[in-house]
């Protein structure tokens, strides 16, 4: 499994994942509050048909401060012969709770993100840089310490309904102009991307119903070939969700079931039906909630 794909199915997150959000994956922060989590490990498992379970070998822990705000996340892939590759990601807030820094290491080398966020607590500027790490290399980083390998720079217009992007190469040259739109409750509606160069676009677009709920979204774009990517979610009759399907270019991919604890209410396994490949992907959730992380709730 890819790092790819593991941007979606974690416990308690929003039923849609956007991988170009600040934070990804997308975790309701009430939920995890409320719930006084912790910790939240995932566990990759594969079921093909026919064959016993077989351990993927991919973990994956989310870490949360009290107030349900993830601080780090690790990536843990067993490559074989006793070796792990790891990937970690941190998060700085600000007082008012804004997203500062967004750090991830792999190996020697750091992807950052820097924010700055205007009084209103809309977002102002951002800069993504590329680095690695300083001479004094003691697995720690250090703001303004580390090599940098490459930066692009992005800024901000903001309307009532509108929040209009613009992406800067190191020459100060616009490559990317991204739209986003909202409704009148804030709700994020869609997302539109263009790229200076190929004629390259991507585009997101969701549905709600009347309840507030998301019921369906769709990808669609050619930064990789032609995309169509639909998405359908059903909720139970306590208004949490029980399933999704995937369609890539009018053909079901995915059928997606959830499963929750009877006495916690949070998911505990995610089967993931992959009729094509004949196999059933699982995975399976721990929590751990403070005041002590010793005490845990481990998937069923």
């Amino acid at each position: 499994m890819s790092l790819g794909m593991l941007a979606s199915g974690y416990a308690q997150l929003s039923p849609f994942q956007d991988e170009d959000a600040v934070v990804t994956p997308n975790f309701k922060e009430d939920i995890i509050k409320t719930k006084k989590i912790s910790q939240i490990t995932v566990h990759y498992f594969t079921k093909p048909d026919g064959s016993p379970i077989n351990d993927d070998g991919i973990v994956r822990c989310f870490y949360f401060d009290t107030t349900g705000k993830i601080v780090e996340s690790v990536c843990a892939i067993n490559t074989g012969q006793d070796h792990c590759d790891s990937i970690t990601c941190r998060y700085y807030y600000d007082n008012s709770g804004n997203i500062t820094i967004k750090r991830t290491k792999q190996g020697d080398f750091f992807d950052t993100w820097y924010y700055k966020w205007t009084k209103d607590n809309m977002i102002q500027t951002e800069a993504h840089v590329h680095e690695t790490s300083g001479i004094n290399n003691e697995g720690n980083f250090k703001v303004a310490t580390q090599k940098v390998i490459s930066c692009d720079s992005f800024a901000y217009i903001a309307y009532p309904k509108q929040l209009q992007q613009y992406c800067y190469n190191e020459d100060n040259k616009v490559f990317q102009k991204t739209i986003i739109q909202y409704d009148e409750n804030k709700r994020f509606l869609s997302r539109n991307s263009h790229y200076a160069v190929g004629w390259l676009f991507s585009e997101v677009d969701l549905n709600y119903d009347s309840k507030g709920n998301i019921i369906s979204y769709n990808n669609s774009g050619n930064l990789n070939g032609d995309l169509n990517q639909s998405t359908t979610i059903t909720y139970d009759s306590l208004g949490k969700m029980s399933a999704q399907a995937i369609w890539i270019n009018g053909k079901q991919k995915h059928h997606i079931e959830f499963m929750y604890d009877g006495e916690t209410g949070l998911i505990s396994n995610q089967l993931d039906r992959n009729d094509e490949k004949a196999t059933i992907s699982i995975i399976r959730y721990n929590y751990e909630v403070y005041p002590n992380r010793g005490e845990s709730t481990a998937g069923k």
